[in-house]
This record gives C-alpha cells, sequence and structure tokens, in this order.
C-alpha cells in the first residue's frame, strides 16, 4: 500500500505533529516494512521554516519516511488554520492542484487527512482517482472548536459552511478516525452513513515514564516535600478551553484538604496565570509554574502525584495529556465537561469524575490521594495498552488493511 498522512498548516516541529504524527509513522513502518508512508505537509514558508524542514526530512529519511513540504502562501494577518468562510476558496485553489498531483505521482491508495481543511480538495481527488481510499481524521470537532474559541457563533456564515461540509466529508469517506466514543456520538447525529473506527491519542511510553531521580531532584530544588501531594495541570492556559480559572476555584475548593498538597502548573502562559490567580487571591505558596521545553516535560510530571484536566465548557475531547498522565503513573482528576477524558476514567477506572466544582466531596479526593500507590499500576498498565505509540499504530494498520 501507499499510504498519504496529509496535515495543513501545523509545523512539522510542533510538538504534537512530532509525537502524534511523525512517532506514528515511524511505527506504522516498524510494523508494515513493505507499505510505503508519506507525510504530505502543507506548510507555510520561511526562511526559519525551512532550516526545520531540512531536520525533519532528514528524521524521515532515516526511518524510511518520505516527506513533501508543499508551500501555502499565507498572508500573515490571516488565520488560515481557522479557516473562516471566506477562505475556503483559496485553500481550495492551493491544496487540489497540489494534492491530486501528489496521489497520482505518488500512486496513493489511502490518503489519510488530519484536517477539516484539507477535505474538500481530499474529496474532489477521489472524484478523479476514484480507487482512492479517503480517512478522514478530525481530531476535534472544527466547527464547534471554533464557537469555544470565541471565533464563530452558530448563526455565522463561517460555522453553517462548515457544517454543511462537515456532513459531505462523514459521507464521503471511507471511515472516520474518532478518538473517544463521545466523537462517534457526536458525528452519528450529523450523519447516519458514515463509518467509524475509535483510535485514541498517542502517548511513547518511553519518554513519558516516571522518572524517580528527576523526582527527587526537583522535588527538592522547589522545596516539595516528600509526603506533599502535587496536583499537576500541563498545557496551555486561556479564555476559552483551559480557563486558569478553572484551577483557582479548584484549588478554592480542596482547601480544607487533610493533606499537605500543592498545584504544579506546566504552561506556557505563566503570566496570565498568575494575573487570574491573583484575582482569585491564590496565595503563591498554593501552587508552583514553570514553562518548560517538551523535552523537559516528562521530568517535571514526574514530580507530581494527579494529572487534572478541567474544562468550563462541555468538549468532546480526550485531551493528549490525559494518556500522558496514565504514562506517568498518574490517576486523574476530570470535570464531567472533558467528556472524552471522562469516558476513559470512567471506562479503566483510573481516576475521579467532579460533577461540580463548588461542590467537591473532599472524601472522594483523598481516597485517590490514599490510594494512589495503587492506582500507579493500573495508570501505566493502561497507557501501555491502550495509548502507547505502536499500540494506537497497529490500529491504524488494521484498518489501512480494512480498507484495501
Amino acid at each position: 500500500m501507499n499510504i498519504a498522512y496529509t496535515i495543513w498548516i501545523e509545523l512539522l516541529d510542533s510538538p504534537i505533529i512530532r509525537n502524534q504524527v511523525i512517532e506514528l509513522l515511524k511505527a506504522l513502518k516498524r510494523i508494515s516494512p513493505d507499505d510505503k508512508y508519506f507525510l504530505f505537509a502543507f506548510q507555510p514558508i520561511s526562511i526559519t521554516h525551512c532550516q526545520k524542514f531540512f531536520q525533519v526530512n532528514e528524521d524521515l529519511k532515516e526511518n524510511n519516511l518520505e516527506l513533501i513540504v508543499i508551500p501555502s502562501l499565507i498572508p500573515p494577518f490571516l488565520d488560515w488554520f481557522n479557516a473562516k468562510w471566506y477562505l475556503l476558496p483559496f485553500i481550495f485553489i492551493q491544496s487540489f492542484p497540489v494534492l491530486l498531483a501528489m496521489v497520482l505521482m505518488k500512486k496513493i491508495d489511502i490518503l489519510h487527512c488530519r484536517s477539516y481543511p484539507i477535505m474538500p480538495a481530499a474529496i474532489v481527488t477521489n472524484k478523479v482517482k476514484r480507487n482512492l481510499k479517503i480517512v478522514f481524521d478530525p481530531r476535534s470537532p472544527f466547527p464547534e472548536e471554533n464557537i469555544t474559541a470565541g471565533l464563530w457563533t452558530k448563526n455565522s456564515i463561517s460555522y453553517n459552511l462548515w457544517k454543511f461540509l462537515e456532513k459531505i466529508f462523514l459521507d464521503h469517506s471511507n471511515i472516520t478516525i474518532a478518538i473517544a466514543n463521545t466523537y462517534v456520538k457526536h458525528f452519528t447525529e450529523i450523519s447516519k452513513n458514515a463509518l467509524f473506527a475509535i483510535i485514541p491519542n498517542n502517548v511513547n511510553i518511553e519518554k513519558f515514564s516516571r522518572n524517580q531521580d528527576s523526582r527527587s531532584e526537583l522535588r527538592s530544588k522547589m522545596g516539595v516535600k516528600d509526603d506533599e501531594i502535587l496536583f499537576v495541570y500541563l498545557g496551555s492556559l486561556g479564555i476559552h478551553w483551559n480557563n486558569p480559572s478553572m484551577y483557582a476555584n479548584l484549588l478554592i475548593s480542596i482547601r480544607e484538604l487533610n493533606i499537605d498538597h500543592r498545584l504544579l502548573i506546566i504552561t506556557p502562559d505563566v503570566s496570565n496565570l498568575k494575573k487570574v490567580f491573583n484575582k482569585f487571591n491564590i496565595k503563591p505558596d498554593e501552587y508552583l509554574v514553570v514553562s518548560a521545553d517538551s523535552s523537559e516535560v516528562p521530568k517535571y510530571l514526574s514530580m507530581a502525584d494527579i494529572g487534572l484536566n478541567l474544562m468550563e465548557k462541555q468538549d468532546l475531547r480526550m485531551s493528549i495529556k490525559t494518556c500522558e498522565y496514565l504514562a506517568m503513573e498518574m490517576p486523574i482528576i476530570v470535570n464531567s465537561n472533558v467528556m472524552g477524558a471522562r469516558d476513559i476514567v470512567e471506562q479503566y477506572h483510573v481516576g475521579l469524575v467532579l460533577e461540580d466544582l463548588n461542590n467537591i466531596n473532599l472524601t472522594d479526593i483523598e481516597e485517590i490521594i490514599l490510594n494512589k500507590d495503587q492506582f500507579s499500576f493500573k495508570c501505566r498498565k493502561t497507557a501501555c495498552e491502550n495509548f502507547s505509540t505502536i499500540n494506537v499504530a497497529k490500529k491504524y494498520t488494521q484498518v489501512y488493511r480494512t480498507l484495501m
């Protein structure tokens, strides 16, 4: 088989693309060495980006993978990733001719599309090459995501156009990837004809593995006592999705916990966090915050005991941090709005779901803390068996073989 994994305007050197795409492609090649794998990467072009393309290309070459970088002319004042309605013709004009040419030249059998914006070109390409199989891999519900981000409204042209196109994508793809059961429920309401494969986010279980030396060293350096419980949040913080006020409210709610504890936050948004926490009168001795390079994240996670993922508004996602926490042997506390992660916690019994942050039963949290060592083995085992990159790659291989 010749399989092309296609990304749209996601930078090749970003941690998400490195871990969720490039590492996955390497695993796919190891599992099925006779198949050819291509990465079609539509990329904004600059001198800085070009240097990074060469580095990624060398890495892929060493693993017998072929990178095809497709330049995209993107004015800096336009947000092509979130793609409002008036950008759609320009996206199609830039993507369709090149995508069709690459599919024909490379004799692609399966086109795996990791985004909504590339899908119109993929669907039309399929009309030209009739035996081409299309894998629609939305990762998140794009129209709803833009509403949550405050970029669109339900009455906007952009939202309604992408909802119209979304049904076409679901109807005309050979299969749609759902990263959690919540996605299947959501997309089935849009298209009764769609076929699904549930394949979760993956985690590098070698990289994300608890390191006791790092734990001891960093705890000592940052003044964390051996018996102190560290809750941790990993990721970006903003107004719409991962709102820091959610974590401020949690800290306030668990102040009466009869166990010495603090919150560790690993985020690039340090100044934003501190402003919000100051408004909530969260004292500096109640939390630690660090901004860490992606390579250092597992070391800081090794310090912690319990992972957190709280959202203000309902969202289908099972965040990547969910499987990273589990790989690091940490039980997870989520609220019911993080619907995909909630399903994981409930299915595998690896944490606690909070229904109301303003009415938390501290006994439930104490139970998680007191049993964290028993949870530790179960969390790691769950990550290795269900979310490791190699096991996720096996699921994709099975999908590809079924399509052919």
